[in-house]
């Protein structure tokens, strides 16, 4: 079996974009909204509650950059003081609709420090659109749904 492929450039491309995500959310980096289109939209599909080691943040979705960075600011600054770390793994992009667009995917286990020694707190799904711009690939559209649920 075959699966879709994107031109090697277009995937380093991307990989090297993505990578940056866990990275620069984690250090509530203001550069971190600059890995995404001017309309992104960001959503967290689901929450589970703080007592589950969870965010317990609500679902919401975000739009555009300057939300995105006022995402970081209050809940990677303040609420979590930089505590909460992503480790991305299996990531895959694919084809998207056209040349300029591309789709990934990947996972997350989510660390906690706020309380001393790190626990994995969270697993994330995660789901993406890329597009092409003028400053080159960006993330267009992300979706996290996380473990444990809050059902």
């Amino acid at each position: 079996m075959r699966f879709p492929q994107l031109p090697v450039e277009d995937e380093l491309e991307i990989r090297s974009l993505f990578a940056r995500y866990g990275h620069l959310a984690d250090a509530g980096d203001p550069d971190f909204a600059q890995l995404f289109t001017e309309d992104a939209s960001w959503t967290r599909a689901n929450s589970p509650p703080a007592s589950q080691g969870g965010s317990g943040l609500p679902p919401e979705t975000i739009h555009g950059r300057d939300h995105l960075l006022a995402l970081m600011e209050e809940v990677m600054k303040k609420k979590f003081r930089q505590r909460m770390h992503h480790q991305m793994t299996d990531f895959y992009a694919v084809p998207g609709e056209g040349a300029d667009e591309a789709h990934g995917h990947a996972r997350a286990l989510i660390t906690d420090w706020r309380d001393g020694p790190g626990k994995i707190a969270m697993f994330g799904k995660y789901e993406l659109r890329f597009r092409r711009t003028g400053e080159g690939w960006r993330i267009a559209d992300m979706t996290v749904r996380v473990l444990p649920s809050a059902d």
